[in-house]
């Protein structure tokens, strides 16, 4: 009887463990709440900033919806937990004796996605899973590459039956032509801002301060990162839309490539950026890199930081004043993380008058 005992109690642990490890390998990350952005034209550009010339018309002939909030660490770590169940990350590379520690892919050119062992990272990774840090769950995520946003979206693409819209092989973009989801082009990430009335900053045109958003903070702790959590200036700083955070907290990712200056005509229907024209010499790493566009500004503003040490430890979007600005174009070499740049995400819905638009892929 004993044993007929053990032998049930074996089966009933067994059958928890079983669940327990299907659930946490089948459950999905939450898709995040959106913002439908109607189609229309507007002016991108200013006169004001030698890199966002020359100011031209931009039309957007599809509807989009946007995220309304920047993606969270809850968010990102829920996301990464997926991927790691489904074989997308490189295992090696969360190994407790890896030479560098990451959360990477494993694809034909595999990037960094999300820095978790940077100390300014606020997702960790203990007892084989990705957990945002303690009060940290709804704040931004940081340490975020551009491939690793790229992921994300190609995860909300598969969990909803659509075919992801990034090649993780050469990290080109569908950016028009299928449904799906992405990060926002540059046109669309400034019309979402301004949106129909040609307003400076998401709020209208008062001048910023720390009652529209988290903006303009001198940071005396290295290590302290000061985000707070989205929404928390809504609905003061919201855009005219009703979107969170477009100004300040955490520098957002576009999917442009970047060049210090326009380089469309007087007019332009659905812009996908250029090519990867734009290379900057990185020291520490032997190469020369491309740049991608980052718009918003984050939380951190010292026109000073980092200067001494040079390229690529400066950020642009940090030392700069006008950051916060609809119009202002900021950018970020391939492949790097940040303290003070997340994203978020645009879902385009193809209609059929829509016409097919692919960018560039990775170099």
């Amino acid at each position: 009887m004993r044993k007929i005992g053990l032998i049930a109690l074996f089966i009933l642990v067994a059958g928890v463990v079983f669940f327990v490890k299907q659930s946490s390998t089948t459950s999905q990350p939450t898709p995040p709440e959106m913002v439908l952005v109607p189609a229309g034209s507007c002016q991108i550009g200013s006169e004001d900033f030698a890199n966002a010339k020359p100011v031209h018309t931009v039309t957007l002939s599809n509807n989009f919806y946007i995220g309304k909030y920047e993606v969270t660490n809850q968010e990102y770590a829920d996301m990464l937990n997926y991927a790691l169940a489904k074989g997308y990350l490189n295992t090696g590379a969360l190994d407790e004796n890896a030479k560098k520690k990451e959360a990477g892919g494993v694809s034909k050119m595999p990037m960094k996605y999300q820095d978790t062992w940077d100390e300014h990272s606020q997702i960790a990774f203990k007892d084989g899973k990705f957990q945002p840090l303690p009060g940290r769950e709804k704040s931004p995520v940081v340490e975020v590459t551009w491939n690793g946003a790229a992921l994300y979206c190609n995860i909300l693409s598969e969990i909803e039956g659509l075919e992801p819209l990034y090649n993780l092989d050469d990290w080109s973009c569908q950016v028009y032509g299928k449904s799906g989801y992405r990060l926002p082009t540059e046109a669309e990430w400034e019309y979402a801002a301004r949106y129909d009335d040609a307003r400076k900053y998401p709020w209208g045109n008062e001048e910023p301060d720390d009652s529209y958003a988290n903006i303009k903070h001198y940071i005396e702790d290295p290590l302290n990162v000061a985000i707070t959590p989205v929404g928390a200036y809504s609905p003061k700083g919201d855009s005219k839309l009703g979107i969170c955070d477009m100004a300040g907290n955490v520098a957002e990712w576009c999917n442009d490539w970047y060049y210090d200056a326009y380089v469309s005509g007087p007019e332009e229907t659905d812009p996908v950026g250029p090519p990867a024209c734009l290379f900057i010499n990185c020291p520490p790493f032997k190469e020369f890199r491309p740049l991608r566009v980052v718009r918003g500004g984050s939380y951190l503003l010292d026109v000073n930081f980092r200067k001494e040490m040079g390229v690529p430890f400066v950020i642009d979007s940090v030392i700069h004043e006008q950051a916060f600005n609809n119009s202002f174009r900021s950018w970020e070499y391939r492949g790097l993380s940040r303290q003070v740049e997340g994203f978020r995400v645009v879902k385009i819905l193809i209609t059929d008058t829509t016409i097919a638009k692919v960018s560039a892929a990775q170099k």
